[in-house]
């Protein structure tokens, strides 16, 4: 009975250790350029780009973060 329960100590404590090494990616990481934008989908902000609608009178559309880990914001004026 102590070899399994030392089995299930050893087991919990590999979990434990690779929890706390590997964290989970953070929630709202990026904060909106500016107050009033809301997040959107890249298609969104490819399509805006091909319609040469990335900034009018009323909106903008912007990108933060860096070259992997970009995000995309649509902003009313």
């Amino acid at each position: 009975m102590q070899r399994r329960n030392l089995i299930v100590l050893l087991g919990a404590c590999a979990i434990g250790l690779t929890l706390a090494a590997f964290p989970g990616p953070a929630v709202n990481a990026d904060q909106p350029p500016r107050p009033g934008c809301v997040a959107v989908v890249k298609q969104e902000y490819d399509s805006a780009k091909r319609q040469n609608l990335l900034q009018n009178r009323f909106s903008s559309y912007a990108t933060t973060g860096q070259l992997g880990r970009r995000s995309y914001w649509y902003c009313r004026s």
